[in-house]
C-alpha cells in the first residue's frame, strides 16, 4: 500500500504502480552523500587483520576524486581532509588517539580542535560538507603563516613533506616515551601509523608523494621486527668475551650501564681462560706473548658513538673449534666468535654535545663479539659504548649506554612540544632598585581575585 508518511518525511520522490510505492533509488544512489557515515559497530574498529573499507558508490567515488582529493586542492588540504575522514571511518580508542595524535604533531598537525567548533547543529544545517567538516575539525593544517610556531603552515621553507621521516621519527622518540617498551603497546601504535597510510594508499589523496608512503608502510613492518633483536640484544649485550675482558683489565663500577643491565651472567666463570683461549682462536698472538710476560695493560679509554657497517660471521672450521673447546671439561664459548666493523657515528637527541676526539679512524674499527650477538646486529645500528683498548691492539668494550635501530631519526619538532610563543611584558621585572617588584605584583593580583 502507498506510504502514510509525508513526503518529506518519505523521501518526497516516489513512484506508485498497483498500489505499490516505488522510490527512486538510482537517483539516491547517484546522488553523493552528505555526511561522510561513521564506521558501524558490527564492523569492529577498523583495526582487525582483515578489515576492508566498504566498497564505495559512484557518487561517493567521484565525490573523492573531483572534490576532495583533486590533484588541483593544495597538499595540506587534501591531507586535512583525508585525516578528518579516516577518524570518522576507524574507532579509535584513548591509548590509539594518543598515538595518532603524536604522530601528526611531529608532522607539524595540530590536533588541538577548533577552537570554534562548540556549534549547534542548526549553525551546520545551511553548510556544504566540505563547509560542515572544516568546522567540526579536530586537526587543522594551518595555512596561514601568523599560526603557531609549533606547527606546520603552508609555504614554510623549514619544512618539507616526508612520510617516512615522520614515521622513523614518531618510532624512534615518541613511541618509548608513550609505551614504556610494552610490546603490545608498540604494536597497537604501529598498527594505527599502518593502518592510516594504508588509507592514504588507498584512497589516492597524494599521489605526488605515493612511493614515499610505500616506504612509510614498509617501515612500519621493519620496525617490528627490529624491536625485537634490540629487545634479545640488550639482554645479551656486549657478551662474555667483553665482559671477561673487562673483568680482567678495566673492572666496571656501578655506575656503568651493563653492569646492571638484564645481562646475566654465570656465578663462576674463568676469565682468563674465556680471553685467552678465544684470543688464540682467533689469531691474537700477541695477546698471548703479552700475558707470558705479563705485560698486558690498558693503553686507553674512551666513550664513543659507533655505527654497524658490516658484519663478518665466523667461518664453520672456526665455529667447529670454538665448539670443541673444553678446559678442564668446561666449554668457556658455547657460542663462536665472529666480529663487526664499525665507524664513527652520531646520535643526535637534541642536546648539545661537546666534540671529543676519539682514537678511532674515520674508516672505522672491528670489534670481536659472539654469533649470538652478531645474529641481532643490523647495519645502521647505533650505540653508545665506552671502549677500552689493549696495548696489544684489542679493543673490547666495557659498558654501553644506549642501543639505536637503524631508522633512528631525530625530529627537530620534538623540541616544540610545550614551546610557548613569546611575549611581551609591559610590567617591570625586579631589579636592585625595587627588589620586590614581583611580590607587591602577586599580592595585588591575588588582592584583586
Amino acid at each position: 500500500m502507498p506510504s502514510q508518511l509525508p513526503d518529506e518525511l518519505d523521501g518526497g520522490d516516489s513512484q506508485s504502480r498497483n498500489g505499490v510505492t516505488f522510490k527512486k533509488a538510482k537517483a539516491a544512489e547517484n546522488k553523493p552523500s552528505t555526511t561522510l557515515q561513521r564506521l558501524p559497530k558490527n564492523r569492529g574498529t577498523g583495526f582487525e587483520e582483515y578489515f576492508a573499507d566498504p566498497p564505495m558508490t559512484p557518487a561517493e567515488a567521484a565525490e573523492e576524486k573531483d572534490e576532495l582529493y583533486s590533484s588541483d586542492i593544495p597538499f595540506e588540504t587534501r591531507i586535512q581532509s583525508c585525516i578528518q575522514r579516516f577518524r570518522v571511518r576507524r574507532r579509535l580508542t584513548i591509548d590509539k588517539t594518543r598515538f595518532f595524535n603524536e604522530y601528526l604533531f611531529l608532522g607539524g598537525i595540530d590536533t588541538n580542535g577548533n577552537q570554534f567548533g562548540g556549534q549547534d547543529r542548526s549553525d551546520l544545517k545551511d553548510l556544504t560538507p566540505a563547509q560542515r567538516r572544516d568546522a567540526t575539525a579536530t586537526d587543522t593544517v594551518h595555512t596561514d603563516s601568523a599560526t603557531s610556531d609549533r606547527f606546520y603552515y603552508a609555504g614554510d621553507e623549514n619544512w618539507t613533506v616526508d612520510f617516512t621521516a615522520i614515521v622513523a621519527g614518531f618510532f624512534s622518540t615518541s613511541l618509548d616515551l608513550l609505551t614504556g617498551g610494552n610490546q603490545w603497546e608498540m604494536d597497537s601504535a604501529a598498527d594505527v601509523i599502518e593502518n592510516f597510510l594504508r588509507y592514504v594508499k588507498h584512497h589516492d589523496v597524494c599521489p605526488e608523494y605515493q612511493q614515499d608512503v610505500d616506504r612509510a608502510i614498509l617501515l612500519c613492518t621493519d620496525a617490528r621486527h627490529e624491536w625485537q633483536l634490540l629487545d634479545k640484544l640488550r639482554c645479551s649485550f656486549p657478551g662474555r668475551f667483553h665482559s671477561a675482558a673487562s673483568q680482567l683489565f678495566s673492572p666496571p663500577s656501578s655506575g656503568d650501564h651493563w653492569a646492571s643491565s638484564s645481562f646475566s651472567q654465570p656465578q663462576k666463570q674463568d676469565y682468563k681462560a674465556i680471553f685467552y683461549s678465544a684470543c688464540a682462536l682467533l689469531g691474537e698472538t700477541e695477546a698471548l706473548v703479552a700475558a707470558k710476560r705479563g705485560s698486558t695493560a690498558v693503553a686507553r679509554e674512551y666513550n664513543c658513538t659507533l655505527q654497524v657497517v658490516s658484519i663478518e660471521p665466523p667461518s664453520e672450521g672456526l665455529a667447529d673449534r670454538f665448539r670443541s673447546l673444553f678446559i678442564e671439561q668446561v666449554q668457556h664459548h658455547p657460542s663462536p666468535i665472529g666480529k663487526a666493523f664499525f665507524k664513527p657515528a652520531t646520535i643526535e637527541d637534541g642536546w648539545v654535545k661537546p666534540k671529543t676526539d676519539i682514537p678511532i679512524d674515520e674508516t672505522g674499527t672491528w670489534l670481536f663479539f659472539e654469533k649470538t650477538i652478531l645474529d641481532y646486529l643490523k647495519p645502521g645500528m647505533k650505540m653508545e659504548l665506552t671502549i677500552v683498548e689493549l696495548n696489544v691492539g684489542i679493543r673490547f668494550v666495557k659498558a654501553w649506554s644506549n642501543l639505536v635501530p637503524t631508522y633512528y631519526t631525530f625530529l627537530p619538532q620534538v623540541l616544540m612540544k610545550h614551546f610557548k610563543s613569546p611575549r611581551t611584558e609591559e610590567r617591570p621585572a625586579a631589579s636592585v632598585h625595587d627588589p620586590n617588584a614581583d611580590e607587591r605584583r602577586y599580592m595585588k593580583e591575588a588582592q584583586a581575585a
